[in-house]
């Protein structure tokens, strides 16, 4: 669990650990091509062979690998074989709970949601505990919101001042009533928002917190 911090009038907002030491963002490995399930099902040939050479062995992690950090990388498509695909046609397919496939479509371009040319965020009006969100979502980025002069400084100020002394997030969504995604850019990730509000004196921190990742509990 970490929050967000000033560590100094005129310093940049940066994210802290429990106790207070900075945290930072790293890419490490988690598998590498010979590891994944489609390799391990070429070379045991069942999920039942497979079954057996985890009993037996490790086959699924590469300990020379996993872990390592990773600094400069490209994306790159592969086949099935595992042999890098050059030429990819891009599909929108969308998978059940169940890992079923339930549609298969051409990719369409999503518009971003939020930015200049946009429509204006709506204020939702529904406020969550901050417990109840760091322990339901996981946070992937955070953006500071600051004013660019008066009139927005007394306008930023007084919602960090109501979410402050409620002492709550807001939801932040898109469209008319808030409850669209939020996207910055085209064909970008789609985010849930929740406003974080701070003041101290006549200064405020605004901070939107976006995740596109949720936790839910296993069913019993």
């Amino acid at each position: 669990m970490f929050e967000s911090a000033r560590a100094a009038a005129g310093s940049k907002l940066h994210q802290v650990g429990p106790q207070g030491e900075s945290v930072r963002l790293e890419r490490l490995i988690k598998a590498t091509e010979n590891t994944s399930l489609d390799a391990l099902l070429r070379h045991h040939g069942s999920l039942e062979n497979i079954s057996g050479a985890l009993v037996a062995g490790d086959p699924e992690i590469a300990l020379d690998q996993v872990g390592r950090r990773l600094r400069n990388a490209a994306r790159v498509y592969l086949r099935k074989d595992g042999a890098v695909l050059y030429a990819a046609r891009v599909m929108q397919v969308v998978f059940g709970p169940d890992g079923i496939e339930k549609s298969r479509q051409e990719f369409s371009d999503t518009v971003a949601t939020v930015g200049e040319e946009a429509t204006p965020l709506p204020w939702t009006g529904r406020l969550m505990a901050a417990e109840e969100v760091v322990h339901k979502f996981v946070f992937s980025r955070s953006f500071q919101i600051r004013h660019v002069n008066g009139l927005t400084f007394d306008f930023l100020y007084d919602i960090a001042k109501h979410l402050h002394e409620a002492g709550k997030l807001l939801y932040v969504g898109s469209g008319a009533k808030g409850q669209g995604p939020l996207i910055f850019v085209l064909n970008g990730t789609p985010f849930r928002g929740f406003l974080e509000g701070r003041i101290d004196g006549d200064g405020y921190l605004l901070v939107l917190h976006c995740s596109n990742l949720e936790m839910k509990a296993m069913p019993q």
